[in-house]
């Protein structure tokens, strides 16, 4: 019986014995398809010594690896609990990062998580996120992946999100129903496709009420304290300043009735607004603040749930969710 070495490895694929014994040890400088190529025939002919070297190369830690914007926002605090429940309950761990928004930390996490080897990424992009190669690179790993609530039209996977469209059309409705005709709409960078979802659901709402569209209402903001108190101080000193304004979240909104009381506007009566993510504080302002609820813990179990369904799924078929948002009315509308 022929001894199985690194040499007929080697020779079987038309490569060096010092290639071969990179590849076994995961050597950076050796392409991934050389490494597969080496770690499956060592398997085929089941090459021993090396035994413990090409089983790592195959190897998945038990972890979810999990990117979002920002840990302190609510909704990110409150889907994390869920997916970490049911990956408790899978024998997981999650490994937590956060992007703080930035494109470039986004990738370098995604590496690093690859470089981890963690069984599956759970990721919200970041608001500067424009290319997506970074995503492709987790999909060419056969990484099981899943985006939530920012979505990316360009990447095919599995997807948990809300229908933004539909929950921005239900808000501007209500404001419509108290009479609002001046309805500004605050969303966030021009480039983030929830953003875009939401300011066409509020196009549209505004078409079916008969109102007339007028662009400068239609502001978009960087996630910046002072972009976002400047844009909305621009508005609500305009010649004919809105009578409501639907925002993109709820730290918009807030920022906004803070600074319309502070000119002496009354809210809603001069005044109406609506956030996005229906934070715990909304309740606790004077006047409470209006906002679409997202089910955040429901997102992050559903989220992970996809993630062990193709984790444990010989042919795995990408799954698309949309769960239901709800408008809550309070004292910015409902005075």
């Amino acid at each position: 019986m022929e001894e199985i070495s690194l040499k007929t490895i080697a020779n079987r694929l038309g490569i060096s014995i010092s290639t071969v014994s990179r590849a076994l040890k995961n050597h950076p400088d050796i392409r991934e398809e050389t490494k597969k190529a080496v770690v499956q025939l060592a398997e085929e002919l089941e090459y021993e010594p090396n035994h413990l070297a090409f089983q790592l190369l195959k190897r998945k830690s038990n972890a979810i690896g999990v990117i979002v914007p920002k840990i302190s926002y609510p909704l990110y605090a409150d889907a994390i609990s869920g997916m970490e429940a049911v990956a408790e309950a899978e024998g997981y761990q999650l490994l937590i990062c956060q992007s703080n928004e930035d494109y470039q930390k986004e990738i370098k996490q995604i590496n690093s998580l690859i470089a981890s080897r963690v069984s599956g990424i759970i990721l919200s992009v970041s608001a500067h996120t424009t290319q997506y190669d970074h995503l492709l690179r987790i999909q060419s790993r056969n990484i099981p992946f899943v985006l939530f609530n920012r979505d990316c039209e360009q990447i095919t996977c599995s997807k948990v999100l809300i229908d933004n469209h539909k929950a921005a059309f239900e808000a501007v409705r209500h404001l419509v129903s108290l009479g609002k005709q001046r309805i500004a709409f605050l969303g966030g960078p021009p480039h983030l496709q929830i953003s875009q979802r939401r300011e066409q659901g509020y196009r549209d709402a505004l078409t079916w009420a008969g109102l007339v569209l007028n662009e400068e209402l239609i502001q978009q903001v960087e996630f910046s304290k002072e972009v976002i108190m400047e844009t909305i101080s621009t508005l609500l000193n305009s010649p004919l300043p809105p009578d409501a304004i639907l925002t993109y979240s709820d730290q918009i909104a807030q920022r906004a009735l803070v600074m319309a009381r502070q000119r002496g506007l009354r809210i809603p009566q001069d005044l109406a607004l609506i956030g996005f993510n229906d934070e715990p504080v909304d309740e606790l302002l004077e006047p409470s603040l209006s906002s679409i609820r997202q089910p955040a813990y429901e997102m992050g179990t559903e989220a992970a749930r996809l993630i062990f369904k193709e984790l444990n799924s010989a042919k795995f078929a990408y799954e698309k969710i949309i769960l239901e948002s709800r408008l809550m009315p309070r004292g910015s509308t409902m005075g």
